[in-house]
């Protein structure tokens, strides 16, 4: 019988460590994992996993696990015209799923997505467009569940549509 839930997961040190005598950084990959996610497993004191099915991250290889993400886009635009942003996790990419929420402050403008969401171990940024509703001065923000820093709001100066 197939456990159609496991997936590969790569173990990797989250402090810098010695073993057997050989000086080892953080985010050194020392094992890889099949495990369905759901029974009893943990990976060791000093270790942790990030889902690898891709074998991007081989014993031997570094993952680093990313602290934080950036949120960029032009700092003007005009109401009723989409606006591209884009949100790219730093380093490797989160150790979990994380899903990103965007938020422009109750300033009645519409994103194509209000939510992104990067996958474990991938660092692939996202894009999503926001389109201002009226002129004036738009603040906008992101927040988002892997505990990761969210970035500084991005500012957009909102110009009234041509007409």
């Amino acid at each position: 019988m197939t456990d159609t839930n496991a997936q590969v997961y790569a173990v990797y040190l989250t402090a810098a460590a010695t073993e057997a005598g050989v000086a080892r950084p953080a985010g050194y990959v020392t094992n890889r994992v099949v495990w369905d996610g759901t029974s009893a497993w943990t990976p060791g004191s000093g270790s942790a996993i990030v889902a690898d099915p891709d074998g991007q991250f081989p014993i031997g290889g570094t993952y680093t696990p990313s602290t934080g993400y950036a949120l960029a886009g032009a700092s003007s635009a005009t109401a009723g015209t989409a606006l591209p942003l884009t949100l790219t996790p730093d380093h490797d990419g989160p150790a979990t799923k994380t899903t990103v929420t965007l938020s422009d402050g109750g300033a009645g403008g519409t994103f194509s997505a209000s939510t992104v969401t990067f996958g474990a171990g991938v660092n692939t940024a996202q894009g999503v467009t926001y389109t201002p509703k009226a002129a004036g001065t738009v603040t906008i923000s992101a927040t988002n569940t892997g505990g990761l820093t969210n970035p500084a709001s991005l500012s957009v100066t909102v110009g009234a549509a041509a007409t």
